[in-house]
C-alpha cells in the first residue's frame, strides 16, 4: 500500500498531541481526533497508520477551512421575520410569540444584512450543524414558502385549496 502524503499550503501549521490533531492557518484553528500518528518533514505530512478515507477527507476539509474558510448563507422569507445578534447570541424573530435565541459557537462568526445572514467558519462540521439548528427553528412552509432558506434554495409550493 502506498503511503498518503499531504503537502501543506503556505501559512498552514499542523500538530498532533495524543490523537488530537490541530490544523491552524490565517482563518482559524480546526481540531479533530485521529488514531494515526502525525509525522512531519517540512511542509509534508504523513499519517501512520494510514488514514481511512473518512478521516482523510476531514483532514483535507480542515486544511481548506483554515486557508479559505467556509460560508453558508441563510435567507429569511416571510412577513416580519428578522435576525439580529447580541454578544454571542443569534436572535431570530420568526413569527412566534417570543424571539428564538441561539448561542453562536466560538468558531462561527455571523454577518447580517436585511433579510439574510451568512455563517462563516473554518470548521465545516460545526458550521453545518449550526446552520441546520438555525434552519430547524422555522422550516420553509410548503404552501407559502415562508421560513429559513439556504442561499439559492428554491421551494416548490403546493397549490392552494380550489374553490
Amino acid at each position: 500500500m502506498k503511503a498518503q502524503v499531504f503537502r501543506l499550503p503556505l501559512g498552514v501549521r499542523c500538530s498532533s498531541n495524543n490523537g488530537k490533531v490541530c490544523v491552524s492557518g490565517n482563518k482559524g484553528k480546526v481540531f479533530f481526533y485521529s488514531v494515526s500518528n502525525l509525522h512531519r518533514k517540512g511542509d509534508v505530512i504523513i499519517f501512520l497508520p494510514y488514514l481511512n478515507p473518512y478521516q482523510s477527507s476531514i483532514f483535507m476539509q480542515a486544511v481548506q477551512g483554515v486557508v479559505l474558510g467556509y460560508t453558508i448563507e441563510l435567507n429569511l422569507k416571510g412577513i416580519g421575520y428578522k435576525v439580529s445578534t447580541k454578544e454571542r447570541n443569534l436572535i431570530l424573530s420568526l413569527g412566534y410569540s417570543k424571539p428564538v435565541i441561539l448561542n453562536i459557537p466560538e468558531e462561527v462568526s455571523v454577518k447580517l444584512s436585511k433579510k439574510s445572514f451568512s455563517l462563516i467558519s473554518p470548521n465545516m462540521g460545526v458550521l453545518q450543524n449550526f446552520a441546520t439548528m438555525v434552519r430547524s427553528q422555522r422550516f420553509p412552509d410548503s404552501y407559502k414558502g415562508a421560513g429559513i432558506l439556504y442561499g439559492g434554495e428554491i421551494i416548490l409550493c403546493k397549490e392552494g385549496k380550489k374553490t
